[in-house]
């Protein structure tokens, strides 16, 4: 079925738990060749104005597709012809308008280095017309980098950590473009006013990078899921108001200063259903069968997952395209449902949560004839880590259960 998606719910989480797994790749980047078409996301760009290159256009590599107010700008990858502009299901974007472009030709536009009076004036314009994509939110990084001065971080950090158990994309980018990445830290630091900078990772990578960049100060994440919450939530602690930001985003940022946009991603291909595992470049809105193929997929393989183990999506459609922020994509042979029973009051979910909320008491209280506002505590302060379902021994799809109380909470309809 064409752009088809099953709820991450309903299917066993690729997460072992919340212990995190050393399983991950240390092999380099592979750049895959540019299929002959791109269908690149436009998020945002719901009125006809915004998308600036319309079915039978000619487009140049690097011009702007389109240009909406509240996301991200989308280039083209590559030279060719639009041949048609179509509303579809992307990962993680939702239903958004999207290009598809036929790859032909060579023409490309001049990048110019980015103007501005102020250094932080040229950071946040070079982040907002490179249209670069935090990996790590999937927001657009310039929104990103106005949250954290907002925030008034003292501490930025380009964030290794991979909380799914295979995935080695954002670590990949900083064994290969470690030098790339502290430029962008340093620009963005300066425009957060972030007086430190450094590095997030894993345990397991502690010493590879120690190695490949040695005067960058390394915080040691904790080996729980979600890391990056628990981690934060440890210098918070400890006074140190922190961010973290994805290393694709630093690297395309330090490039963006220099007028290149961001059209590439990097993404980790890996699980039973792939026999050559691989870390990937690929070019925004590449069809998935195009990363499979590049890794080898078996002809038995029966689940194809796009992006992180508790959050993404389940994709049937081997049409379907990529956006910059997939980081993952798991393929399986034999993947296992998971039974769906009643609470059995155990506890894990709230012991799990990093957030304190009590995802038990939250499914209790929904399911009562009337539900009681007093009991769903500290609903709005979810991260959608949804380390609460994976853990969960009876199935209950408890993420999206808090997400149903976040929204009665913020309606006020309670009956």
């Amino acid at each position: 079925m064409r752009g088809s998606m099953l709820s991450a719910q309903d299917l066993l989480p690729l997460l072992h738990g919340y212990q995190m797994e050393s399983r991950r790749l240390r092999d380099g980047i592979t750049e895959i060749p540019t299929p002959d078409t791109l269908t690149i996301p436009l998020p945002g760009a719901e009125e006809s104005y915004t998308r600036l290159a319309g079915e039978g256009a000619e487009v140049a590599k690097g011009q702007v597709l389109s240009a909406p107010k509240y996301a991200a700008l989308a280039h083209a990858p590559a030279a060719g012809f639009v041949e048609a502009v179509e509303f579809r299901e992307i990962p993680s974007c939702g239903q958004v308008w999207t290009a598809r472009l036929r790859v032909e030709g060579s023409q490309a536009v001049q990048a110019r280095p980015v103007r501005g009076e102020t250094e932080a004036e040229r950071v946040l314009r070079a982040a907002a017309d490179a249209g670069i994509v935090d990996e790590m939110t999937g927001r657009p990084l310039y929104q990103e980098l106005y949250r954290l001065r907002r925030r008034e971080v003292s501490l930025l950090l380009a964030c290794g950590i991979e909380d799914d158990p295979w995935c080695s994309s954002a670590c990949a980018v900083l064994r290969e473009q470690g030098e790339q990445v502290l430029e962008g830290l340093r620009l963005a630091a300066a425009f957060c006013g972030a007086k430190e900078t450094g590095l997030a990772v894993s345990p397991p990578e502690l010493r590879a990078l120690r190695g490949s960049l040695p005067a960058a100060r390394i915080e040691r994440a904790p080996a729980r899921y979600p890391a990056r919450a628990f981690l934060l939530r440890r210098l918070r602690a400890a006074g140190t108001a922190a961010g973290l930001l994805g290393p694709q985003a630093l690297a395309a940022l330090a490039a963006a200063m220099q007028g290149e946009p961001q059209t590439h991603g990097v993404v980790t291909v890996f699980g039973d259903g792939v026999r050559t595992p691989r870390n990937l470049r690929f070019p925004c809105g590449a069809p998935l069968s195009s990363l499979l193929a590049s890794c080898g997929v078996r002809e038995e393989a029966s689940l194809v997952y796009v992006g992180p183990a508790c959050q993404g999506h389940t994709v049937t459609d081997p049409d379907t395209p990529i956006p910059l922020h997939a980081r993952c994509i798991t393929v399986l042979l034999h993947p296992q449902k998971r039974r769906r029973m009643t609470c059995i009051g155990c506890g894990r979910c709230a012991s799990v949560c990093p957030q304190g909320i009590l995802p038990w008491q939250i499914h209790e209280s929904l399911h009562r004839e009337k539900v009681d506002p007093f009991l769903l505590l500290n609903v709005q302060s979810c991260i959608g880590c949804a380390a609460c379902t994976a853990v969960c021994p009876s199935g209950l799809p408890l993420s999206a259960e808090v997400a149903r109380a976040a929204a009665i909470r913020k309606s006020g309809d309670f009956f």
